[in-house]
């Protein structure tokens, strides 16, 4: 994003320059932001030198929880936005939630660090780090947002309480509508804002979060000290345990349908010494098409009349020749037939096999190539065929409603909520799809109004 000068039109809407307009704004914001990231950088420093083991003790007993080792070392290997997202909610955690062994007393890190003992604080920094310790964790579903302002967010944990509004600059551009996440809010200048830690959760991952917090709480009944702990500790084993299982989960084994073989991507290298008879060679038979300029492959015909790749070569340079197989016995069979009928003008010089699972074969995959079609006649294919396709939705029974249809469904008190859920996931999934590929989004309105409920 460029950055705006002091002289074009401000970015508001108001018509006035940026500099007669937000950008005595805009500067108090960054100013301000800096002394808070100053606080708690100075402040995590200080805890560190000051308590060190009791600080690594308290961040492995009190934000890692009961992660094993293993799982441990599975978030050390999350590509570096994760990792940086998880260093970012620790470091939040501990400022605002961490207790200090120290003498055999548990005490609040915050506690610590805003003692006469403490490090020195600016003065913005340290309200900053007052008003984190202020509230708890809690699980919010975004309502509406503006991006680049901020959002509406519900508590999900307090049904009762009304929707606020939360001043957000990023978060509210990549969060739509419907999405749950954990987060904490914090009081600054009348006005709600996050305290700097999300945990983003898939909407079903987070309802569940949810509801084991609302069981606990009504089954136990915990004091107000105890429920922060409990909201805390569950919102971040469910966010890191999240983590892991989608970093652990394995691919699928692919296997190819004409052999029952593993797939592995294996490419035969080939020196050629002589061009013009190996295209006469590769001419002459039947079961291979192409020419030197966008390569051959060579197919077996099916009973049903289509025909399957066995192997495609692809001239590299002027003396190389790469052969691609699905599998190495296909290309086994691809190198004694090579052999068979080329021997004399081609040489066998080395094999490369990649597991398409691996980290390597989804680096090097290509992108998509663009479509021809234009992306406004694309984005309205995709509208059509959502309004065909929900136009029956209400009156489509569904596994997840338990056979019903919506319609039938919301008529019920005990699967209405199931209903709603629906409707929302929907929504959320088209705000999502437009985030990522721009446009409109399809308005799914008079699916709620079809079925009597509230948007």
């Amino acid at each position: 994003m460029n950055k705006i000068g002091r002289n074009d039109i401000c970015t508001c809407g108001s018509g006035q320059k940026y500099k007669k307009c937000c950008l005595a704004k805009d500067d108090q914001f960054e100013s301000r932001r800096r002394d808070e990231e100053r606080a708690v950088q100075v402040a995590l420093s200080w805890l560190a030198a000051t308590y060190p083991e009791e600080t690594a003790q308290a961040y492995h007993e009190g934000f890692l929880g009961e992660m094993t080792d293993e799982e441990q070392d599975c978030l050390d290997e999350l590509p570096s936005g994760l990792q940086g997202m998880v260093s970012i909610n620790s470091s939040e955690w501990m400022l605002a939630d961490g207790d200090l062994i120290i003498d055999g007393t548990p005490k609040r890190a915050i506690d610590l660090i805003l003692s006469m003992g403490g490090p020195l604080l600016p003065t913005r920094g340290r309200e900053w780090l007052k008003a984190l310790g202020e509230f708890s964790m809690s699980i919010y579903e975004v309502r509406e947002t503006e991006p680049g302002e901020g959002l509406q967010i519900a508590d999900l944990l307090d049904l009762d309480a009304e929707p606020v509004w939360v001043r957000e600059r990023s978060a509210s551009k990549s969060l739509v509508r419907w999405d749950v996440l954990g987060a904490r809010l914090a009081r600054q200048d009348d006005a709600w804002v996050f305290s700097g830690a999300l945990y983003p959760f898939e909407r079903e991952e987070g309802i569940d979060c949810r509801n084991e917090i609302l069981d606990i709480i009504k089954s136990e009944k915990p004091c107000d000290a105890d429920r922060r702990v409990l909201v805390g500790t569950t919102i971040i084993d469910t966010w890191l345990m999240g983590l892991v299982a989608d970093h652990d989960e394995p691919l699928p084994e692919l296997v190819d349908m004409s052999t029952g073989d593993k797939i592995l991507l294996t490419t035969d290298h080939y020196r050629v010494t002589d061009w013009k008879k190996f295209e006469r060679i590769l001419e002459s038979q039947e079961d291979v098409d192409g020419d030197r300029e966008d390569g051959w492959n060579r197919f077996v015909e099916l009973e049903d009349g289509r025909c399957r790749s066995r192997a495609s070569m692809m001239p590299k340079d002027s003396d190389s020749l790469e052969v691609f197989c699905r599998t190495p016995k296909l290309a086994d069979e691809a190198r004694n037939w090579l052999e068979a009928i080329a021997g004399s003008v081609i040489r066998y010089k080395i094999r490369e096999i990649v597991d398409p699972r691996s980290e390597k074969a989804r680096e090097s995959a290509k992108p998509s190539p663009e479509s021809d079609i234009p992306k406004e006649i694309q984005r309205q294919i995709i509208h059509q065929y959502l309004e065909k396709h929900y136009e029956t939705w209400p009156e489509t029974s569904l596994p997840a409603l338990d056979g019903k249809s919506p319609l039938e469904a919301v008529k019920d008190k005990k699967r209405r909520p199931a209903v709603i859920e629906l409707l929302k996931s929907i929504d959320q999934l088209e705000a999502h799809r437009v985030e990522q590929t721009g446009g409109e989004p399809f308005d799914v309105t008079f699916l709620w109004e079809r079925l009597g409920l509230k948007r």
